[in-house]
């Protein structure tokens, strides 16, 4: 049988290479590392950018006390050199030696936290998010704002000579999922129509916006000839990074909790997220200087045995699926939002952000769904979600007009604080 001693002298001596090469590491870069984060997942924009916040944030370890390990390719050179601007550092998993046999080890006994010589190492994507749920229940407020604007600055100038982009106008940054960039059936589910957002794409380009469209160069096109709309994902001339700054100068972000999503989110951008399947866990970042807004419109959730429309209490209290084959076993269908919800969301954003939103007795009442929705959340994982008077969320007034025969809803409004919404 082996022994304690036997199994440690194995491990020290299998892993002995990659501690030395961390070691090394800190040593040339002045740090000390408390904790180490295998990236597995940094071929995906979102998770490249927003994991390893997450990760500063749950374990509360400064970014400048992290190591990220890229256990797989990036797809962003930028997003690479913009999280060391914020104080991570990030080194490919085959730079170290003995990396990417540690990777491999950690993922081969899918172990989501260890203790490796005094540092905390974590396994990222799917395992993080356990932790997620784990940890989050200790915190208290949302994520902290550590990508900066001023880390974009000096690729602004060049961007907005390259485009044409008037410097004295709003940027409204639009991204439509679509299925190019993952090919994965699974996702599916979460795709929407281009062709739905281009009224509200006109109606902001009159209101005096910039309106920029991004993803990939598979993407549907665009029916929008103003020259206060660009096309980047269809450019043919987009770089590496370009779609990132634009999100960092933004004003407001339209779309879904997909990728690009990511980076707005941890930088406390203004959002109206559409076609929305379920529940999700909402505003990430609350930055007291910006007060960010954001606007939830959700997809129609249909019965397919009985063409029973699910309410949205029901949508917001049963728990989230997540894959396509979920929807499909639970014999649901999802409805795109219509051309004219996403505009009168749009419009809805514009009126709150400007304070000509009027809450009157019945618009108060998406107040008081609103702050049941934050109770929710902040019970499943206990930090700011969508409905926190603080994070600024709300639930589009498209979902009103669901909630008036609504009986469990009329039942909370009755016991509703009525200086709720005031």
């Amino acid at each position: 049988m082996t022994s304690m001693l036997q199994m440690f002298q194995e491990f020290r001596d299998r892993f002995g290479p990659f501690r030395r090469a961390v070691r090394r590491l800190e040593t040339q870069e002045n740090k000390t590392f408390d904790l180490i984060f295998l990236h597995d997942i940094a071929g995906r924009f979102g998770h490249l950018w927003q994991d390893p916040v997450f990760v500063s944030w749950l374990y509360r370890v400064p970014p400048e006390r992290i190591l990220v390990v890229l256990c797989s390719p990036p797809c962003s050179e930028f997003a690479v050199q913009t999280l060391s601007r914020a104080g991570f550092t990030l080194c490919r998993a085959s730079d170290l030696d003995g990396g990417e046999m540690f990777a491999v080890y950690i993922d081969a006994f899918q172990i989501p936290e260890i203790d490796f010589f005094g540092k905390t190492v974590i396994k990222g994507h799917g395992l993080l998010y356990g932790i997620f749920y784990q940890h989050a229940v200790g915190h208290a407020g949302a994520l902290p704002n550590l990508i900066k604007t001023s880390y974009f600055e000096d690729r602004r100038s060049d961007l907005f000579a390259k485009y044409g982009i008037p410097a004295d106008k709003p940027i409204a940054v639009v991204h439509v999922r679509e299925s190019g960039w993952l090919r994965a059936a699974y996702h599916d589910f979460r795709n929407a129509s281009i062709s739905n957002y281009v009224e509200a794409i006109n109606f902001l380009i009159a209101g005096g916006f910039f309106v920029v469209r991004i993803g990939d160069a598979t993407m549907t096109p665009v029916d929008c000839a103003s020259p206060d709309f660009l096309d980047l994902a269809r450019s043919g001339t987009f770089q590496d990074g370009e779609d990132a700054c634009l999100i960092a100068y933004c004003s407001l972000y339209i779309g879904q909790t997909s990728g690009p999503y990511s980076l707005a989110a941890i930088m406390g951008k203004d959002a109206i997220i559409t076609n929305e399947p379920g529940a999700f866990i909402g505003r990430w970042v609350h930055d007291e200087e910006t007060d960010p807004l954001m606007l939830v419109l959700f997809k129609t959730n249909v019965s397919r045995a009985d063409g029973h429309r699910f309410s949205l209490l029901d949508i917001l209290f049963r728990q989230v699926r997540h894959t396509a084959e979920e929807y499909e076993r639970d014999g649901i269908d999802l409805v795109e939002n219509t051309s004219e919800e996403i505009l009168l969301t749009v419009q809805e954003y514009l009126a709150r952000r400007s304070g000509a939103w009027d809450l009157t007795p019945d618009r108060a009442r998406d107040e008081v769904l609103n702050l049941v929705w934050s109770m929710r959340q902040a019970a499943k994982v206990g930090f700011t979600g969508v409905g926190h008077p603080k994070a600024g969320c709300f639930v589009s007034h498209v979902h009103w007009r669901e909630l008036e025969a609504d009986p469990a809803l009329i039942g909370l409004l009755e016991d509703a604080d009525p200086v709720v919404g005031t």
